[in-house]
């Protein structure tokens, strides 16, 4: 099989990651009986478009999509099939408060960093400083975030770039872009801002400076999968210029909990 799927029982779920034309149609059926193996409860396939039709023959539904995702011309879908009815209940308070910040106007302007912090990519040197900043972050993550060999094959195998924000020399908040360089897109993912820094807006200024050094390497689209409840966090891609493109119900396990999660994305024009 040349497509990249996880599953885990703490997400309770299959997620086809990047589907590969090759292994069309037949792996509807095989993650139908993956599924059905270990009693996950949901399947999350993001596909491209030109694929949906045999998805939806198959029971899934859209819950969010982005426009030019595949090299800056074909779209994505995200793609469900709820293999139980309880799966599919939203979290009705959390979305509201999402739809209260939604229709207010987004807050284009901001103040630049202040001057005793820095930005940097980072490198293997700091993985040991990284796992530090996760686990105080995150009680859980559906990622082995806290394992050094995940950072390091991630960062010299899968393409992931990683940056933080520096106060005297020590790391104190981290983000990170999981580049597909063949599709052109990027990941915006992995916040963690340490307690104490939180309110300066760190995040928007990582972001900033993220989409700078993407943009250098051609990259045409970005997005993210962030927390329903995490309305600060939401409210950064907001005010940066980012597109809402829908909500997946129940998804992911993150802090203990599997939460719904929002996508955000922003194309770069030629």
């Amino acid at each position: 099989m040349k497509s990249t799927l996880s599953h885990d029982k703490r997400s309770d779920r299959v997620y086809l990651i990047n589907l590969h034309r090759d292994d069309f149609p037949e792996i509807i059926n095989y993650i139908d009986w993956l599924a059905n193996k270990f009693q996950y409860t949901k399947i999350f396939a993001k596909v491209p478009s030109q694929y949906a039709p045999s998805f939806f023959n198959a029971g899934y539904i859209i819950e969010a999509s982005i426009p030019l995702f595949f090299k800056g011309k074909d779209d994505v879908l995200f793609l469900m099939k709820y293999m139980t009815e309880e799966r599919h209940i939203p979290e009705h308070d959390a979305l509201q408060a999402f739809q209260d910040m939604l229709i207010k106007p987004a807050t284009a302007n901001r103040k630049p960093l202040d001057d005793i912090f820095t930005i940097r990519p980072l490198k293997v040197a700091d993985i040991n400083d990284m796992i530090s900043i996760f686990k105080q972050v995150f009680k859980t993550y559906p990622f082995p975030i806290f394992e050094p060999s995940f950072l390091l094959k991630s960062m010299q195998e899968n393409e992931t770039r990683y940056f933080g924000v520096f106060h005297d020399q020590n790391l104190i908040a981290i983000s990170s872009a999981e580049c597909n360089t063949a599709d052109k897109n990027a990941e915006m993912t992995d916040f963690a801002v340490l307690p104490k820094y939180r309110g300066k807006r760190l995040a928007i200024h990582l972001l900033s400076f993220m989409e700078k050094e993407l943009v250098r390497s051609d990259f045409k689209t970005f997005y993210t999968i962030s927390r329903l409840k995490s309305l600060s966090m939401n409210k950064t891609f907001y005010n940066s210029g980012y597109k809402y493109a829908g909500t997946l119900i129940q998804n992911t396990q993150i802090s203990g909990n599997i939460e719904n999660m929002n996508v955000w994305y922003k194309n770069i024009p030629d």
